[in-house]
């Protein structure tokens, strides 16, 4: 109610000033977080924070004010400052807000399941998964980390034109790094899990996982340098798709910072590519009916058969390139202004299973760290070089555990290499966007050992 009170007044005080075209834009939070390290709290968090934006639009130039107090005091003050911010940035790229024309899909709320959980419970299961963790192997020393952690999202649209939407999202999970040492040999080593619902988590298969993960890079040597036929693993894959969605951004395109620019409709990677962006995916925490400009999102497709369909717009780009926008402008936080992201990333899955890969790559490298990803690559030409971990493979079977490699290419060339696809679709720990991608084959890729 002090919300709703705080938009008419709003509202009220802009038409006084004779405004046409505005927009009022809030985002509440809620976080919880709790580390533990030897069954002890290190670090405990259960907070909430947000605010509002004003968004106004005069002659084409956009100003900006927010306020984290919804009262009449503020009200004033924050069309006041949003008018004296009125065209600060210089630039000859129009503003817009939305009509409010399109139809919006339908997904429920989400329901807050993590929010119900007692907290003691949540603490006592990152206890629980640190001790398992410790106790699972001899070799494993320490958890470094051992967290449990939630947010919930709600955003609030309403504008001049009549628009007026809103949409809860969120989730949770856990994540945990260890530490392992035999002989002269230290690695660390981590695993998460992160989840729509609490009853998805499963502690001893994150506890199995960090095991894995950690003890089995012990005794890890550099290769040779060559070239090598290779598998990029799941969550790897992923940090390269994320590096994709920045090369597809229409405002880095239209700003030239892109290498496909002007590759519309184009073959860009194999035909047996195909990469979506879906605004609703089940599981992900990131489903929404719209974007932070209140524009309606819908699943499109990104890549179809190796073939470039779309760039992804916010209202500003889709106007220069005079096409519809595609839902995709995305705020982190109200004081804040939209960036363009994906919402949830999916690379299409193959059929073939994660050890049916190995076996079909027979002598190579599965690469399953690399380090460097928003540093070593390069948007405007595609090129990368990024340290590197993994393993060796001889005969579709993991011989020993590879370290201090970099691996280098081209994102286009890596892209047309993959000659098979796997079926174990996990997401990638990315948190700001959703990001589903299997393990891929590919041909060949530089390595410098």
């Amino acid at each position: 109610m002090i919300y709703d009170k705080f938009i008419n007044q709003v509202f009220d005080y802009a038409t006084q000033k004779g405004l046409k075209e505005f927009e009022l834009f809030s985002l509440n939070n809620q976080e919880f977080e709790v580390m533990v390290s030897k069954g002890e709290i290190e670090r405990y968090k259960d907070a909430g924070s947000g605010g509002a934006s004003f968004k106004v639009i005069k002659d084409g130039k956009c100003g900006y004010s927010f306020t984290e107090k919804y009262d009449s005091e503020n009200v004033k003050k924050l069309i006041d400052d949003a008018l004296e911010n009125l065209g600060i940035i210089e630039t000859d790229d129009r503003d817009y807000i939305f009509s409010g024309n399109g139809s919006y899909t339908e997904m429920a709320d989400y329901q807050k399941s993590f929010e119900k959980e007692d907290a003691n419970k949540k603490i006592n299961m990152a206890v629980d998964l640190e001790k398992r963790i410790l106790e699972g192997d001899s070799r494993i020393k320490m958890v470094t980390n051992c967290m449990y952690m939630n947010f919930s999202s709600s955003v609030k649209l309403s504008n001049s034109r009549g628009l007026e939407v809103n949409h809860i999202n969120g989730g949770g999970g856990m994540y945990a790094m260890a530490v392992a040492k035999e002989n002269e040999s230290s690695k660390s080593g981590f695993t998460f899990s992160f989840v729509d619902n609490p009853e998805k988590l499963d502690i001893e298969k994150l506890a199995s996982q960090a095991i894995e993960e950690t003890v089995g890079k012990l005794g890890a040597k550099p290769v040779s340098s060559g070239k090598y036929r290779a598998i990029i693993r799941r969550d790897v894959f992923g940090s390269f798709l994320s590096l994709f969605v920045r090369m597809i951004s229409a405002e880095a395109v239209q700003k030239g910072f892109s290498l496909f620019k002007d590759k519309l409709g184009q073959k860009i990677f194999s035909e047996n590519i195909n990469i979506s962006d879906l605004n609703y995916y089940k599981g992900s925490m990131f489903n929404t009916p719209f974007d932070s400009q209140g524009v309606p999102t819908h699943a499109k497709n990104l890549v179809k058969n190796g073939v470039l369909q779309t760039y992804l717009h916010s209202l500003k780009t889709a106007n220069k390139d005079g096409v519809a926008p595609t839902g995709n402008a995305f705020r982190r936080s109200y004081k804040g202004k939209e960036n363009i992201s994906s919402i949830n990333l999916v690379l299409e899955k193959g059929n073939t299973d994660y050890d049916s890969l190995k076996t079909e790559l027979g002598n190579g490298i599965i690469i399953t760290d690399v380090q460097g990803m928003h540093s070593g690559a390069n948007p405007v030409s595609g090129d990368f070089s990024l340290g590197a971990e993994g393993y060796m493979i001889e005969n579709g079977k993991i011989t020993f555990p590879v370290e201090q490699i970099t691996i280098a290419g081209n994102l286009i060339d890596l892209f047309s290499s993959i000659t098979a696809i796997g079926n174990d679709v996990e997401v990638a720990p990315e948190f700001s966007q959703g990001i589903y991608t299997p393990s891929i084959l590919i041909n060949e890729i530089e390595v410098a050992g």
